[in-house]
């Protein structure tokens, strides 16, 4: 319950906040005439491109200047045709086609959306529902299998490109916020209005779910759960903790949660890392895990003293030390999975981050005069690996399967307990 919760915090956070806040017909206050309308998204896309030609790193690398131009023009010439939301989204285009994660628009959530009343998480095999309300509990655990008359897999490709992102990790990470939005939905024709969309759904036929109106924040309030009432793996637990450890006995497996890369309010990383070292020397540990699956960045030093102490200890060898990593371990946290990888003898397990290892960073932002969106760009180029990966690759891939999170199974602490 808990994982869901965390997951649609942040799915519909950095993603419907940062990329489409808003859906209203005419979210500019006051009311304006059409003209004036017009008159001030021309003065915000104008705005627009001015700041991101001079302000975002390598731009002239990153899109051509004259397609850059012609499609915001193109955008100007239909703003009296289009819908507000419809403008947020033809512009998050133009901006998520930079490649950049970091590089994005985003809103005050101010006003509400259209949404479907089920959520669902991308797993490596299919796109399955993890949460919904009451009135459709019977779609929990099922897979969905089209959107309108199109195959879920055109609809993933369609919805990523208003996705800000490296690798197709990331957007696989993004799209359960996106997916039940409704209004994206009908931007790119898999309904033919907001009140409502029609899914294939594996074992239930053809459904077609009313749409409700909810702030982004209230979303999925009251929601029932597939993971009610079942055995939570440990990477599902205690998620929205800093970072927390548990001591796996019967294994002498030592476990920790690093979810969010900076100090907890209750307790400083350091004094965290004092604890598990007495713990450890106190006890007979032969493996020791670090799970940064749910980790989407923060600061990449906090995490200095663990790395300090297990780079100078007795499992800084081959089998005894394990980093896990996934399509969320981001930013800051993938960089620690790097940090591990380059100084330790850890063995990385799990599937491909949704970081790039040498990506653009040190974000900046600037704000469209009369819209009031804020445009996140960045100054800097990280280059921490050679050559260009698209991702840091696991040592050993293993894929989290819908079945495998219905059924509360870990394949990858399995992997590990077992690695010999």
């Amino acid at each position: 319950m808990k994982t869901i919760n965390k997951i649609l915090r942040i799915s519909l956070f950095l993603f419907i906040v940062l990329h489409l806040l808003s859906c209203s017909d005419n979210p500019l206050a006051p009311p304006v005439s059409k003209e004036e309308r017009i008159l001030r998204w021309e003065e915000d896309i104008d705005y627009l491109s001015s700041q991101l030609k001079s302000s975002q790193l390598n731009f002239s690398s990153l899109i051509s200047e004259q397609t850059f131009d012609n499609t915001l023009y193109d955008i100007k010439s239909s703003v009296d045709s289009l819908r507000d939301y419809e403008v947020y989204i033809r512009l998050q285009q133009v901006v998520a086609s930079f490649n950049i994660a970091h590089t994005m628009l985003y809103l005050p959530p101010v006003t509400k959306f259209h949404f479907l009343p089920v959520y669902a998480v991308k797993f490596s095999d299919g796109f399955y529902i993890v949460k919904t309300d009451n009135n459709n509990t019977g779609l929990l655990g099922k897979k969905i299998i089209k959107a309108g008359n199109s195959d879920i897999s055109i609809v993933e490709d369609s919805l990523k490109n208003i996705i800000s992102h490296e690798n197709i990790y990331w957007a696989d990470y993004q799209l359960p916020g996106i997916f039940s939005f409704v209004e994206a939905l009908e931007f790119y024709g898999f309904t033919d209005n907001l009140s409502q969309a029609e899914l294939d759904i594996e074992g239930a036929g053809k459904v077609t779910l009313n749409s409700i109106e909810q702030y982004y924040y209230n979303f999925s309030s009251g929601y029932r759960s597939v993971l009610e009432g079942k055995t939570i793996p440990l990477y599902l637990q205690n998620y929205s903790s800093y970072y927390w450890y548990t001591f796996l006995a019967s294994n002498e497996v030592f476990y920790i949660a690093y979810n969010k890369c900076s100090n907890s309010p209750d307790k400083s990383f350091a004094a965290f890392t004092d604890e598990i070292i007495n713990f450890i020397s106190s006890n007979q540990v032969d493996k020791v895990v670090i799970d940064l699956r749910n980790n989407g960045g923060g600061n990449s030093s906090i995490i200095n003293p663990l790395l300090s102490y297990l780079k100078n200890s007795s499992f800084n060898q081959n089998g005894k030390l394990f980093v896990i990593i996934g399509n969320h371990t981001f930013s800051s946290a993938l960089l620690n999975a790097i940090s591990f990888k380059q100084n330790t003898n850890c063995l990385l397990v799990g599937e491909p981050t949704g970081g790039r290892p040498n990506s653009y960073g040190e974000v900046r932002t600037f704000t469209l005069p009369n819209s009031g969106i804020t445009a996140q760009y960045c100054v800097k180029y990280f280059t921490t690996v050679n050559g260009n990966p698209e991702s840091l690759f696991p040592d050993y891939n293993i894929d989290l399967t819908g079945q495998d999170y219905l059924n509360g199974r870990d394949p990858v602490l399995d992997f590990i307990l077992s690695y010999k």
